[in-house]
């Protein structure tokens, strides 16, 4: 008898992990965000850019921003929304989330809904020059399968179904 049991739920295990939603990938923001960055060009000269994006769907962007030439510090960037208006820079636009970044490269990745945001990037330069690179590519976040929440009900009440005949037996 357990036997039986344990091969039926090791079928259902197997096939519980074949229902999950693939991944799409949506490839590079639009406009394509690859870009050298921004410059300083003098000690103490201000780094402060936006870079627009939209995504259609609920999506997880991944972000760099990298200095390769001379020191930014501090150097932050951030995703905002572009607000109601969908115009950036006006008091509507909210912080979605944000990042202090270096000359190690490190990526970020943020999950946003559907809707228009841009980067700012913003950064001190500590040297006669400065400049960063930004990357970032977006995937539509992963969304189960009816068949996945089926295969979980089936689950449960074979699990049910189990224990209720094992309290009969004793």
């Amino acid at each position: 008898m357990k036997l039986k049991t344990i091969a039926a739920l090791a079928a259902l295990s197997l096939g519980a992990v074949a229902a999950q939603a693939t991944t799409a990938n949506l490839g590079t923001l639009s406009p394509t965000i690859s870009s050298s960055g921004g410059v300083a060009t003098s000690f103490g000269g201000i780094v402060n850019d936006n870079f627009t994006f939209s995504v259609s769907v609920n999506s997880i962007v991944q972000s760099n921003v990298t200095t390769f030439l001379g020191n930014l510090n501090p150097a932050f960037y951030g995703i905002y929304t572009a607000g109601a208006d969908s115009i950036v820079g006006n008091a509507d636009d909210q912080l979605v989330v944000g990042h202090g970044f270096t000359s190690v490269s490190t990526s970020h990745f943020d999950t946003v809904t559907a809707g228009s945001y841009y980067f700012k990037v913003f950064g001190l330069s500590n040297s006669s020059l400065s400049a960063y690179s930004i990357a970032a590519t977006a995937t539509a976040a992963p969304v189960p399968e009816p068949e996945t929440y089926a295969l979980l009900g089936a689950g449960l009440g074979i699990v049910g179904f189990v224990a209720s005949r094992r309290r009969r037996d004793y």
